[in-house]
Formats: C-alpha cells, sequence, structure tokens
C-alpha cells in the first residue's frame, strides 16, 4: 500500500514496538543508506514519507497504537 502523505509528519508510539525501515530518495539513492529505527512507547520519529519511502513492521506481541499529525 502506498500513502501519499503530502508533508512532513510525526509519529509518537503510544503502545507496544514498531520497527520503520527508510529507503532514501531518489536522488541520494547511491550515497545514502537504508535507515532502520525500532521506536517504543514514549518515542516519537519525524519524516518526510514524500522524500523516504517507508515501511513498518510490528515487532512487539502486544498492539501497536501510534497518533500522529503531519505539519507544514
Amino acid at each position: 500500500m502506498i500513502d501519499h502523505v503530502g508533508k512532513p509528519s510525526w509519529q509518537a508510539q503510544i503502545r507496544g514496538s514498531k520497527t520503520w525501515t527508510l529507503e532514501p530518495p531518489p536522488e541520494c539513492y547511491f550515497q545514502c543508506q537504508t535507515l532502520s529505527v525500532t521506536v517504543h512507547p514514549g518515542n516519537i520519529i519525524v519524516l518526510d514519507t514524500n522524500a523516504w519511502y517507508h515501511k513498518t513492521l510490528i515487532v512487539s506481541d502486544e498492539l501497536s497504537i501510534t497518533i500522529g499529525s503531519e505539519y507544514d
């Protein structure tokens, strides 16, 4: 599934843990590395999903709950 957000956004992890895998934007594909980060309750990740392709994987045994928002 592709989600077109249109603006940078933040996601706050409330419950469970989630691993984000971020692929670099095309203009730095051969110079930038894929990033992987696991967020836990209380962590916040800020990213521009229009520049960085991403996927998420729930890595805990419990339900993953996040809140988020887009911003200008």
